[in-house]
This record gives C-alpha cells, sequence and structure tokens, in this order.
C-alpha cells in the first residue's frame, strides 16, 4: 500500500503482538450507558462527544515514555488497517463514508488514539479484523492472514456485549454489528454469526431503515445514503444466512421503501444521483435500473441477490402457482440480457488496467449470483432429472474472465456459489455418485485463491470434499442446510394461488405443464434465433414493455403464433445453444 509523504507510517516497535496481548490481562471499565450525559452518540455518525473519564477505552490509552497504542496495539499498525480497510474492503462492503471517517478518527494522517465510546470501540475493532487479513505488517508475523483479525473481533465482542445494556439504537452501533457479523459469517456459518445478524435487523428496523424512503428527502444526502448501505448491507446478511441454513429470512421484501445505493465515487464526492426504490416484484425489479441514472455494478449486483432470494424462496415454499413461476422465469430471462448488454464479461479485460477491483468484482458476483438463480429454479421445477442441474460451462466462462489477484478483494459469501450445482438436492441426487463440474479442479483453484485471506472457502472446499464422499455423518448439514436434502419432504401444490415477494394471487389453473414446456421451448428456439432478433436495444425495450403488462410471450415478428403457455424451464437449459450470444 502506498501512501503519500504525509501519510508515511512510522517504524513500529515490536514490544507489543498478538501472542503478547492474549497474556495481558484488560483492566476494569465502566459502561459508559449509565452516564449518556457524559457520552453522546448522534445517531447519523457525523459528530460526537465523548469524557475520557467515563469513556471505557480511555484505560487502553497511550501514556507518557511508552510507544502510542490503543488497545494495546501500536498506532502506526492501525493507521496501516484504516487505510487498508478502505482500498481493500470498502470495496466489497460499501459501508463507511471515508471523508467522514478520516475528519472524525484520523489527525494529521494517523489513527487518533483518543478514549472512544463503546459503540466507536466496535466500529473500529470491526474494521481492523476485516483489514488485518490483508496486512503484511511484522507485528502480525507467525500469523495465518484469515487469523490476523481475531485479536480484533476479540474485542470488538467485548464492546459488542456492551453495547447491548439498554442504550438508544444509533447507525453508528448497527454499522459495528454488521461488521462484527460479517466478519463471524466470514468463518463460516454459525449460531453466532445468525445471532448477530439477526441484531443487526432489529436495530436497522428500530431505525426505520427499511421504510425511510416512503417520504420525500429531508435530510442531507449523503447522510440518507450512508443509512441506505447500512440497510442493504444488512439485508444481504439476513438473506445469506436464511439461504444458506434454509430457513425464513427477517427481512420482508414487500414491506422495504428504501433506494439502491449509489457508487462510492457519487458518494464521497457528495454528488446526489437519482436512484429507484426496490420493488419485490420479479416483474419490476429487473428492470428498476434499465434507464435509471444509477449504474453502478453494486446495484446491479443487489437485483441479482434479490431475484436468487426470490427464486430460493419460490423452492423452499410449500405452494406455488404457474403464474409466479412464469414471472419468475421470464424476469431472470430479462434480467439476463439486460445485465450481458451492460456489464459483458468480455469487457473486463480492458477493465483490469485501471485497477478497480471493486468494479471488476462486482460484475463478476452478478454473473455468479444469476448463475445460482437459473440452477436453482431447475433444481425447483426439473428434481426429476437431476443430469439437467448443471453449470460448468457458466463458470468456466466466469472464472475466465475473473483476474486471479482480485478474487481475494471479493465478497467472501461468494464462495458458497461455486458449489451451486448442488444446492437443494433431492434425497436420489445425495445418494447417487457426485456428477458435479466437469472443471472441479477450477472450482477447487477458485476457493483456494478465495481461501488465502477467508476462512469461510476454506470450509466451503471441505465441504465440497465432504459431498464428494456423500459422508452419511456429515457436521456441515445444520450450517449448510442448503446442500442437503430437506428433512421435511415438501408436497408441492403447483396449482394453488400464492404470494411471492409481494406476487398477485391468482386463481387456480389447470394445465398440462408437460405439453406445456415441449410446446413452448420449441417455439422459443425458433423466436430467439440469432438472426431473428435484430437490434439489441428495442429488443430490450419490447421485453420491458412486454413484461410490464405481465405477458413476455413472444417477439413480434412476421408471424406470431397462438401463444398460451409461458416458457419453460428447458429455455434456461445450458444445452439451448442458440441464446448463448447473449450470455445467458
Amino acid at each position: 500500500m502506498l501512501l503519500s509523504q504525509t501519510e508515511q507510517l512510522p517504524k513500529v516497535n515490536d514490544i507489543h503482538t498478538p501472542n503478547s496481548l492474549d497474556r495481558e490481562q484488560d483492566q476494569p471499565m465502566k459502561d459508559d450507558s449509565n452516564d449518556e450525559s457524559q457520552s453522546e452518540i448522534i445517531v447519523l455518525g457525523t459528530s460526537i462527544v465523548c469524557d475520557d473519564s467515563t469513556s471505557p477505552a480511555s484505560t487502553f490509552r497511550s501514556t507518557d515514555g511508552e510507544p502510542p497504542t490503543w488497545l494495546g496495539i501500536p498506532v502506526p499498525v492501525l493507521t496501516e488497517l484504516i487505510h487498508i480497510f478502505f482500498s481493500k474492503t470498502q470495496g466489497w462492503l460499501p459501508l463507511l463514508h471515508r471523508p467522514r471517517f478520516f475528519a472524525r478518527f484520523m489527525k494529521n494522517g494517523v489513527f487518533d488514539d483518543r478514549s472512544h465510546c463503546n459503540t466507536e470501540a466496535l466500529l473500529l475493532c470491526g474494521m481492523f479484523a476485516l483489514a488485518a487479513r490483508h496486512s503484511t505488517n511484522s507485528w502480525f508475523h507467525g500469523i495465518p492472514a484469515p487469523s490476523r483479525g481475531q485479536v480484533f473481533v476479540e474485542k470488538a465482542n467485548m464492546y459488542y456485549e456492551k453495547c447491548q445494556s439498554g442504550q438508544a439504537p444509533s447507525l453508528e452501533h448497527l454499522q459495528g454489528c454488521i461488521l462484527l457479523a460479517v466478519y463471524e459469517y466470514a468463518c463460516g456459518p454459525s449460531h453466532r454469526a445468525w445471532i448477530v445478524a439477526g441484531v443487526c435487523v432489529r436495530l436497522a428496523y428500530d431505525l426505520n431503515l427499511c421504510s425511510m424512503d416512503e417520504q420525500d428527502e429531508s435530510s442531507d444526502w449523503s447522510v440518507l445514503e450512508e443509512q441506505r448501505r447500512a440497510f442493504w448491507i444488512t439485508w444481504e446478511l439476513d438473506t445469506f444466512g436464511s439461504l444458506m441454513s434454509r430457513r425464513p429470512s427477517s427481512i420482508t421484501r414487500s414491506m422495504v421503501m428504501v433506494k439502491l445505493p449509489v457508487s462510492d465515487e457519487a458518494w464521497f464526492a457528495d454528488r446526489p444521483v437519482e436512484s429507484p426504490i426496490v420493488d419485490p416484484r420479479p416483474s419490476e425489479v429487473w428492470k428498476l435500473l434499465l434507464d435509471s441514472p444509477n449504474q453502478d455494478p453494486r446495484a446491479w449486483f443487489l437485483i441479482a441477490n434479490i431475484l436468487l432470494s426470490v427464486a430460493s424462496e419460490f423452492t423452499a415454499g410449500r405452494f406455488t402457482c404457474q403464474r409466479d413461476k412464469e414471472e419468475l422465469i421470464d424476469a431472470i430471462t430479462c434480467f439476463s440480457l439486460a445485465m450481458s448488454q451492460r456489464f459483458n464479461l468480455e469487457t473486463l479485460e480492458r477493465e483490469v488496467s485501471s485497477g478497480d477491483a471493486a468494479r471488476h468484482n462486482w460484475i463478476i458476483g452478478m454473473h455468479l449470483m444469476l448463475t445460482c438463480t437459473r440452477t436453482t429454479i431447475q433444481a425447483t421445477f426439473k428434481p426429476e432429472h437431476p443430469e439437467t442441474l448443471r453449470s460448468p460451462r457458466h463458470l468456466s466462462r466466469i472464472f475466465y474472465h475473473w483476474y486471479p489477484d482480485y478474487i481475494p478483494l471479493c465478497q467472501p459469501f461468494l464462495a458458497c456459489c461455486l458449489l451451486s450445482d448442488r444446492a437443494y438436492p433431492s434425497k436420489d441426487m445425495t445418494d447417487a455418485s457426485y456428477t458435479g463440474y466437469h472443471n472441479s479442479e477450477l472450482v477447487s483453484l477458485v476457493l483456494s485463491q478465495y481461501a488465502t485471506v477467508w476462512n469461510l472457502a476454506s470450509i466451503i472446499i471441505n465441504l465440497k470434499a465432504s459431498l464428494m464422499r456423500r459422508d452419511k455423518d456429515n457436521s456441515f448439514e445444520k450450517r449448510f442446510a442448503l446442500f442437503f436434502p430437506s428433512r421435511a419432504p415438501i408436497n408441492r401444490k403447483d396449482d394453488q394461488p400464492t404470494i411471492v415477494g409481494g406476487l398477485d394471487i391468482e386463481e387456480p389453473r389447470n394445465e398440462n405443464i408437460s405439453a406445456e414446456s415441449s410446446c413452448g421451448d420449441s417455439d422459443l428456439q425458433q423466436l430467439l434465433q440469432p438472426t431473428e432478433l435484430g437490434d439489441a436495444e428495442s429488443l430490450m425495450t419490447e421485453l420491458a414493455n412486454m413484461a410490464g403488462r405481465g405477458l413476455p410471450r413472444y417477439v413480434p415478428g412476421d408471424t406470431q403464433p397462438d401463444w398460451s403457455s409461458g416458457i419453460s424451464l428447458n429455455f434456461l437449459d445450458e444445452d439451448h445453444q442458440h441464446l448463448n450470444y447473449l450470455q445467458l
């Protein structure tokens, strides 16, 4: 990491190390929640007043004659970790406003080791825990990269407990809990991670973040954007935990009234960018950003994540209807077209020289999410044909364009996408021989690159090996229920009306699904041949109009066959070569 001349880090005397800190006894600390008049936290995170005599972190301040430390850790090390966080972590965890953070916690380019209140200390320790894995400082000598944050997360857990003592919720408190929950999940799904993520959801509700854009903006745009980012990362944590464990999520999409986040560049420059409020319906959410001024890849990634969450809920649901199925498949198809038009994988090769790892990884991430979504709906609607549940060509193509040095800088949860062919398995599929990717070695290599900094990837590697061995007594089943058969078989009733993510209720319909699939697949092959598609721009406009009418059944041409059926699942199978050029 390169620093300017005014930010050069002083040399660290190797006095305190993580090992020596383990032998030190923490000094008694006072609970600042008992003296709120002396410790005022502004919810919007723009100012803070702390009294040294009552702040718990004041006991860790360095004294005269000693090297500057905070929590027994050299200040130069902490300064380096702050820079690392914003250069390597903020890209995939866009939570904090860098200019405001530096104005508040840095002094002359160096971490300010003043006293910090509990919520501040929780936030800082969470940052340090996530950033430490990327540090090459000699202070971490002998500690594997994935474990370098352990000394900080132990302190973060201490402050987390102190923040639970009944004080009013604040954005800063939520941000600290988010950082802790991300660290816990990055170590692998666990009860601890599940609980902390649940606390994040409750804090977000207490701060009314789920409906923050229901009314016209009356506060500073930059501050509102910070709140939106906290909400969306909370939603991602909730969604990831629920998906892995096959449990209901805590946030109801149909009640969310929050705009999609904009780019860090616009946010840090305090340059407002209009962004749409998320719509939970698949038929609407896929086209939210088509004509929006907000074209940040992070926003597109969130839409891909929303579609995956809808597909996952559809898979786990007991009652489904034909209309929901058609709407979901059509939305995924349309989103594939729109996304590929704007974020073609081939363009990434030209962007590597820019050094924008965050943009590169969000584009890779949205393609991985879409692959997982396809696999999920195929597993749901065609479980009797496990041989069709494969997507090796899609993954190989994504891996080919994924710059290796950027893999450790990507969101760690995406490592689970690499086993998407084993998601929602049937009992027969589990008992059969593993027929996973023909490029299994390539998947293992990508996971190994992930594992250089993330423990979650190491766990996924072991999970993959366990699935291939078909272990009967599997310790992974509770933490990764997604990759194991459901204990309670789902009696799916496809003709029953339902509501999925805010979809409308419809009357039951009696249709011959098999005949529909056969007819639909044949006609779609005829309709969507590359020579007949014409201009992609006009096609997308027409697709948007058709989706708006709820009848995305055909593309106008010289002849218009009589359609009475939806898009079949075979349309999304990898064996259909006619859509390869669109990168579906």
